[in-house]
């Protein structure tokens, strides 16, 4: 198999599977050339808890997607979640130092400086510095100020922040796997890359990807990410509640949940019946569907009040436009999307990896939408998003924010 350093590759460290994905870029397009599969056995809600599994679960989906697109895996940008993850907004400010007061990098630099001046414990670390907008003398939304006259320069951020032990982590599990990681992206951020259209983040949308161990929200207005947040319940939470409920062994729990499960139970007739295993036993009953369905809906409810509680705490709700995206696997439980609308009181579709792969690709299917995501970063972070440690090396700790704040910035409104 041959090298090839211009390929892309993303690896989605999930709480459920592991995905790899290798692309190359063709006339501005991306070409996915492989993708591989794992289950995740290491990680719990986004956290490492046993490293060898974790490493085993990234060599098995790499194998795969380096056998079927016939090349090798050099290195890769990789997902991270977690209910660790915090995302706040912050504003910096300068006077404008530039001959004739034109504005320069070096004031754009200063002023992103202040607004990332965050005093931070070692525990913490920033793993992205995301531009909202600019403000130059009082006017506001200024894409790019470079150039520009005036004499004062604010900048909105987004930064997002992850406990630097759960990042090192994930890294030194993906070194230990043979590969470089050239970035870590916060996994609704990869998503949205993904699934969201530009009207969608211009006219106000909130992205939702419920995966496994935890559900991931992001925020977009104005173009740019204004609030991300991830909530600590997924989909195992569901068939955790399946099991206990129906006293059923977790993969038939799954399974359950997957083929009969739904959050609507009142639409299923009380003479409707399943057949369970019993856990430990193995003897199989019969028991209503409905009950089933009473289970899948109590989670789901919760997992949804808890996203509308967001957009109530955030205040945007108004501004949400094009209402609510949902990805992941969650996002195919039987009847949540409708369920959704009625608890957010908003418009609400599935998300869909449309901004990389064609509706009849194999990936086409929202558990692919953050692997696939990567790929859209990586192919655009110079002109959507700046990442605050765009290289790592073996065993390394990622970088933070020290003095590459300025060429960060620049990279993304150059």
């Amino acid at each position: 198999m041959a090298k090839n350093k211009k390929f892309l590759a993303g690896i989605d460290v999930g709480t459920t599977k592991i995905c790899s994905t290798v692309a190359r870029i063709e006339n501005g397009t991306i070409e996915i050339l492989g993708t591989g599969w794992a289950p995740s056995a290491g990680l719990k809600k986004g956290i490492v808890v046993n490293l060898s599994e974790t490493i085993e679960g990234i060599k098995a989906s790499l194998e795969e997607a380096e056998k079927r697109s016939q090349t090798v895996v050099e290195s890769a940008y990789v997902s991270v979640g977690g209910a660790h993850i915090r995302g706040l907004n912050s504003k910096g400010k300068t006077d404008v130092r530039g001959k004739n007061k034109e504005i320069t990098g070096d004031d754009v630099g200063r002023a992103v400086a202040d607004a990332a001046s965050l005093e931070l414990s070692e525990d913490y670390q920033v793993i992205h510095v995301l531009t909202q907008n600019f403000n130059v003398d009082g006017y506001d939304g200024v894409v790019n100020p470079l150039g520009m006259n005036g004499r004062h320069l604010s900048v909105h951020l987004h930064l997002v922040l992850n406990a630097s032990a759960v990042v090192q982590n994930i890294v030194n599990a993906i070194n230990k796997a043979g590969v470089l990681v050239n970035g870590v992206v916060i996994q609704q951020l990869a998503s949205a890359e993904a699934v969201l259209s530009s009207d969608e983040k211009e006219l106000g949308t909130v992205l939702v990807d419920i995966g496994g161990g935890t559900s991931d929200i992001g925020i977009y207005r104005q173009g740019s990410i204004w609030h991300s947040e991830v909530l600590p319940m997924g989909g195992n939470l569901i068939t955790k509640d399946i099991a206990i409920g129906l006293k059923a062994p977790l993969r038939e729990a799954e399974e359950l949940k997957r083929k009969a499960g739904s959050v609507f139970p009142e639409s299923v007739p009380d003479e409707e019946l399943i057949e369970v295993s019993e856990v430990g036993s193995g003897r199989r009953r019969t028991m209503s569907r409905r009950l089933l369905c009473q289970i899948v809906q109590a989670r789901c409810d919760e997992i949804l009040s808890a996203v509308a509680q967001i957009t109530c705490k955030v205040g945007v709700q108004s501004q949400l436009v094009t209402g609510v995206v949902m990805t992941g696997g969650g996002s195919l439980l039987d009847g949540v999307t409708d369920r959704a609308e009625q608890i957010l009181e908003m418009p609400v579709r599935v998300g869909y990896p449309v901004n990389v792969v064609s509706h009849d690709h194999p990936a086409f299917h929202p558990a692919y939408s953050t692997a696939l995501g990567l790929l859209k970063y990586a192919q655009d972070i110079r002109s959507q998003v700046v990442c605050a440690s765009p290289e790592t090396t073996p065993g390394a700790r990622p970088r933070g924010t020290g003095g590459r704040m300025k060429s960060w910035l620049l990279e993304k409104i150059g």
